[in-house]
C-alpha cells in the first residue's frame, strides 16, 4: 500500500456497474419495486390552514409503472400506512427497493417483528405469503435506485410547474395524484404488432391490467333544480377544477416526456471490465480534483457474487480504513490496464 502513492491518477476511469438481477432476469412485472419521498407539497387543511406533505412513490423495476400515495410527514407510521394501502392493491409485490432513509430502515423491522410474533399458523402462513424482502442500496451510492429516482424527477418537474401556487385541499390533491400516477402508467414505452399491418404502443398500465381501462368519470353540468341538488353541483367544480390541473399536467409532462426519449439513448456503451481482488483504485470523495481522491484496494465481494455481477465491494484505504462502497465510486488506475 506504501507505493500506492506513486501511480497515475488523471487517466484513470470509474469501474463499470452492472445492473442486479431482478433488472435483467424474467420475472412478473409486479413482484419488484423501488420506493422514495418527494416534496414536499403544500395542501390545505378543512380549517384552512396550510398544510406539508410528502409523495410516496413506488416504481416497478421491470414495467416502469408508478404508484403515489401522499403522506402528512415521512415517519415510519406513514410508510407503512401508504405500503398497507400500495400491497392491498397490488399482492403480488415480493421485493422493495429504497435508500437508507430512518423510516424505510424501521418500515422493514417492523414488518420483520409482526411476522416473527405472529402465533397463530393460518395467520402466520397468510402473512408470510404477502412478506415483503426490503431491500437497501449501498451507501453513497444512490445511482443503485436510478430506477425510481428517475421517475421521481419526471414527475415532480411539471407538477411544480402547473401548481405553481395553488394549494389544493388533501383530498382534491390525493385525486389530482392518482390522476397523474395513471397518466404516467399509460406512456408508451415499446410497441407490439396487434394485426398485419397495425402496432400499437404497449404502457406499463398495460401489464398491470392486462387491458386499456380509461373509465371516465362524466362531468355533472345541469343546474340544480332543487336544494337537494346542490351537492351534485359541488362535485361538478371540484371534478373540473381536478380536471383542469390534470390536463395541464399532462400537456407539460407529454413535451417533456418526449424531449427526454430524444435523448434517452445517446450515450455510446462501452467494454465493461469487471473488478479483481487486490486491485488498487482511486476512491471518488467529494473534491473534484482527482489528486486529492485516497487511494485503496479492492479487499473482498459481496458472497456468492462473481466479480461480473459485483455491484459493490469492500475496500481498504492506505491509511487501513475499512469500507463498503459501490464500485462506481471506484476507479481502477489505467496502468493495472
Amino acid at each position: 500500500m506504501r507505493n500506492m502513492q506513486d501511480v497515475p491518477r488523471r487517466s484513470s476511469k470509474s469501474a463499470d456497474t452492472p445492473l442486479p438481477a431482478f433488472r435483467i432476469e424474467e420475472t412478473p412485472p409486479v413482484h419488484h419495486f423501488g420506493c422514495d419521498f418527494t416534496g414536499p407539497v403544500r395542501y390545505k387543511k378543512n380549517s384552512g390552514e396550510i398544510g406539508k406533505g410528502y409523495i410516496l412513490l413506488f416504481t416497478c423495476a421491470v414495467t416502469r409503472a408508478v404508484h403515489q400515495e401522499l403522506t402528512t410527514d415521512l415517519s415510519t407510521v406513514e410508510v407503512l400506512e401508504a405500503l398497507k394501502k400500495f400491497l392491498n392493491r397490488l399482492r403480488s409485490v415480493r421485493t422493495i427497493t429504497s435508500d437508507n432513509g430512518l423510516s424505510f430502515q424501521r418500515a422493514s423491522e417492523e414488518l420483520k417483528l409482526i411476522h416473527e410474533n405472529v402465533k397463530n399458523g393460518e395467520i402466520r402462513r397468510r402473512i408470510s405469503d404477502l412478506m415483503i424482502d426490503w431491500k437497501f442500496i449501498v451507501p453513497m451510492a444512490r445511482n443503485f435506485g436510478a430506477f425510481y429516482e428517475r421517475q421521481i424527477q419526471t414527475i415532480k418537474r411539471p407538477f411544480r410547474k402547473i401548481l405553481a401556487s395553488a394549494v389544493p385541499h388533501f383530498r382534491d390533491l390525493e385525486i389530482i395524484l392518482s390522476g397523474i400516477e395513471a397518466m404516467v402508467s399509460s406512456r408508451p414505452m415499446t410497441t407490439i404488432a396487434s394485426g398485419a399491418d397495425e402496432i400499437e404502443a404497449l404502457s406499463p398500465a398495460d401489464h398491470l391490467s392486462g387491458y386499456r381501462g380509461r373509465t371516465i368519470i362524466p362531468e355533472h353540468i345541469s343546474e340544480p333544480s332543487k336544494a337537494s341538488d346542490a351537492d351534485k353541483i359541488v362535485f361538478s367544480r371540484r371534478w373540473k377544477y381536478q380536471q383542469r390541473i390534470l390536463s395541464s399536467y399532462w400537456k407539460r409532462y407529454h413535451d417533456e416526456y418526449l424531449q427526454y426519449l430524444k435523448t434517452a439513448h445517446k450515450q455510446t456503451p462501452v467494454a465493461a471490465r469487471p473488478l479483481k481482488i487486490d486491485e488498487v483504485c482511486l476512491l471518488k470523495g467529494e473534491s473534484y480534483k482527482r489528486a486529492f481522491w485516497p487511494l485503496c484496494k479492492v479487499i473482498a465481494l459481496p458472497d456468492n457474487t462473481s466479480p461480473e455481477n459485483a455491484r459493490s465491494c469492500t475496500i481498504r484505504t492506505a491509511k487501513g480504513q475499512v469500507f463498503h462502497r459501490p464500485i462506481h465510486k471506484l476507479y481502477p488506475l489505467e496502468a493495472q490496464d
